[in-house]
Formats: C-alpha cells, structure tokens, sequence
C-alpha cells in the first residue's frame, strides 16, 4: 500500500496540471497581498482602529480562506479524477496488479498518495493567507488566536479528503473525463445548495432550506468550509458571517452531526471505491 502512495505521489507531483496550478497559486497568493496591502492602507485613514481591525480580520479571513478552499478542491479534482480510470484505459494497471498487490491495497496507496500531497498543498496555501495578513499589518493571529486557527484548518483539509474519497469512487466506476464532468457538477451542486439554505435561513423559508440540506447531503464539500469558518469565528463570541461572503444574522452553522455525517461519507466512499474495484474486469 505505502509503494503504492509513494508511486502516486511521485506521479502526482510530475503532472503538468499540477505544476498548473502551482502558477495559479503563486498569482492568486500575489493578488491576495496587493488587496491586503491596498486595505491596510485604507484602514490607517479611518477611525474606529480597533473595530475596523477586527471588521478587516473577519472579512480577509471569509474572502482568503473561501478562494483557498476553491483552490484545493480544484486541485483535488483535477489530480484525482483520473487515479484509477486513467490506468485501466491506458493498460499500467495490468502491470501493476501482477505484482504481490491485493485490490484493496492498491486504492488505499492512490488515496493516501493522493492525500498527502494534498494536505501539503493545503497547509501551505493555508499558512500562506495567514502569513500574508501579518506582513500585511492585519493580523488573522491576533484576532482569532492560534487554536480557533488551528481547529478551522483541520476542517480546511477535511474538505479536499472528504472530495478526494468521492473522485475515488467515480474514478473506479467512470471513465476519466466522464469522472471529471461529475465530480464537478456534485461540487457546484453543493455551492449553489449552500447559498440557498444560507438564503432559506435568512428569509424563513423553509422550501430553500431544506433544498438546501437535501443538497448538502449530496455534496457536503461547502458545509465544511462553513463549519471551518464558523469555527474561527466562535473566538470572537458571535457568529454573523458564513457563507461565501456572508450573510449576517440568521447565518447557521453546522452542527456536530452534520461533521459525523462527513466523515462517514469519506469513509463510506473510500470503501466503495474497494468494493467496486475488487469486482471490477481490468482484463
């Protein structure tokens, strides 16, 4: 299983989609320092410091953190979407399995390879955004502290690890391009389900939120975003902005249930992508 991950790390890594978005990362990170830059020069010519700080934290954190969150669950998809259907069309896989490698393993080695590098990519971006908002004077530390930061970063990897089980699955069961057109038509779906339950919430409409939650089951990917910044938020005592870019008031958080239910769906995936593949005919 471990020469397996390490196989699909080293593979992962020399992909050109990933060298890609690596390009995107660095000019996302550059235009996130000119708009810190441009706010923090604005602020020091308004009154109010110490609120506008605390305004300015909060608003950088949702619009830092949400794009970031986009990022990885892009790269996820885009690395992921061919893991297994991409060597069964080619015929490596043939090779592979020949060798003393049991079906369940050699999933577990793509996943975890894949997961790895992931979660390094996410760590970085992740620590990125804070570092940029310190260099920038407006600092994402000294408002939410250290441990409401670090919570709401196991939920930021939680996120790409709950898509990645999903993109496992279809890869198993779909062809690559077919996987891919799937996997990101489910994640948009729940964007788009995310903003109308925020919507249904603030308007007591019923009909949109429970859309919305119906959505939410299907594609939970925007639910944990929401609970990492719900997450954050909880040091400052209040919790007024949540989704995308907020709406504030009647914003709901996700509860602890709804994080359980995500991580049976990553666990639920991850063993059907065993199951599916054990029976599938790679002959």
């Amino acid at each position: 299983m471990f020469i397996i991950a390490l196989s699909t790390f080293k593979e992962i890594y020399r992909k050109k989609i990933f060298h890609f978005i690596g390009i995107l990362t660095i000019i996302y990170l550059i235009l996130l320092t000119i708009i810190f830059k441009f706010i923090n020069k604005n602020m020091h010519q308004s009154n109010g410091m110490i609120d506008m700080i605390v305004n300015l934290s909060s608003t950088i954190s949702i619009v830092g953190f949400y794009f970031s969150s986009m990022l990885t669950a892009f790269l996820t998809i885009m690395l992921s979407i061919g893991m297994v259907s991409s060597e069964i069309e080619s015929g490596t896989i043939l090779t592979i399995l020949t060798k003393p490698i049991k079906r369940g393993e050699y999933i577990l080695g793509k996943y975890l390879g894949t997961a790895i590098l992931t979660i390094l990519y996410s760590t970085i971006l992740y620590i990125a955004v804070i570092v940029i908002s310190t260099v920038s004077k407006i600092s994402i530390i000294e408002t939410f502290g250290v441990a409401a930061l670090a919570k709401g970063f196991l939920f930021f990897i939680l996120q790409p690890l709950t898509i990645l089980s999903l993109t496992l699955y279809g890869s198993t069961k779909f062809k690559t391009l077919n996987n891919g057109i799937l996997i990101m038509s489910i994640y948009i779906f729940g964007l788009i389900g995310g903003v109308m339950e925020q919507i249904g919430a603030y308007s007591n409409n019923d009909s949109l939120s429970t859309i919305g939650i119906i959505s939410s089951l299907i594609s939970p990917f925007e639910v944990i975003y929401r609970k990492m910044i719900s997450t954050i938020f909880a040091s400052l005592g209040s919790f007024n902005l949540i989704s995308g870019f907020a709406i504030p008031g009647k914003s709901t958080s996700p509860s602890v249930w709804m994080m359980i239910y995500v991580c049976i769906y990553l666990v639920f995936f991850i063993f059907m992508s065993i199951k599916k593949f054990s029976k599938k005919d790679i002959g």
